[in-house]
């Protein structure tokens, strides 16, 4: 039995334009008022979680900026986590001289960005948050979430090789993650969807063999792993499956492929 439900928000439960699609909400409906949790977890900011559920009338928990932060739906719960600001600075210092590179940061209520760039409309299309422009070396060190990069030319291998390289420098201090191939993402140590679900069940006194989650990149491996039953979107990138090679995998997002998992196997919803 599954009494808490964390999904992965794109490429897993969102529709084209970051909406919900109406048979996930019956579903996701139906299954709160049985009593079970639904969790949001996802490498998007808090304010911009929010507004896209701002109509959604279920409690639903928060995991943001790919578990910098976690909200419980009754705010009884909100831990954040930040990078070292010293680790903030050296980030910037290491990366702002790539011109192959957008470096982004999550800092307070505010998505910061070097450049405007196309590739923001594949992952975001919430016109309630946009990034601001703000020169690198004028970028804030404080109460930052994470940093992310978009490589220009969408290069990978480019990215595994800063991967490796901020590791090297500050093992200790972050963690890394791919929310997309070209899309790297950098928290402070220990943060990720993973163990800010371990926090959530702990805190609704949930059992960890009680959960179910779905998700489709490399920064929902952890909490794919962590959860009882881990399930992943058939547009999954290569390397999820690789890692979770015992997991079921389903369709896409676009045909509410979670909502019709959850309705098989989680509530029968016809």
């Amino acid at each position: 039995m599954y009494n808490l439900i964390a999904t992965d928000l794109d490429g897993t439960l969102l529709l084209q334009g970051d909406t919900i699609g109406k048979f996930t909400r019956k579903v996701l409906t139906d299954l709160s008022s049985m009593g079970k949790q639904i969790v949001f977890a996802t490498g998007r900011h808090h304010a911009d979680v929010n507004s896209i559920i701002g109509d959604f009338d279920i409690p639903v928990h928060l995991i943001t900026s790919n578990g910098a932060r976690l909200t419980s739906a009754c705010n009884n719960l909100d831990i954040r986590q930040h990078l070292p600001s010293h680790v903030v600075k050296r980030v910037i210092e290491e990366t702002q001289a790539d011109q192959d590179l957008v470096i982004n940061m999550y800092c307070g209520s505010q998505w910061l960005t070097s450049e405007l760039h196309h590739s923001f409309n594949d992952f975001n299309q919430n016109d309630n948050f946009n990034p601001a422009v703000r020169q690198a070396g004028e970028m804030p060190c404080d109460a930052v979430e994470k940093i992310f990069f978009i490589h220009k030319m969408r290069d990978h291998d480019a990215l595994v090789k800063l991967e490796r390289h901020l590791i090297d420098l500050f093992s200790d201090n972050v963690s890394v993650a791919f929310s997309f191939p070209w899309c790297l993402e950098v928290m402070g140590s220990g943060v990720s969807k993973g163990q800010a679900l371990i926090q959530l069940a702990e805190f609704l006194d949930v059992p960890i063999n009680q959960t179910i989650a779905f998700g489709d990149g490399m920064n929902d491996v952890e909490m794919l792993s962590t959860a009882a039953k881990g399930v992943i979107m058939g547009t999954a990138q290569d390397r999820v499956k690789q890692a979770l090679p015992g997991a079921d995998i389903i369709g896409s997002c676009c045909e509410e492929s979670v909502a019709y998992y959850l309705s098989e196997h989680v509530c029968q919803v016809k």
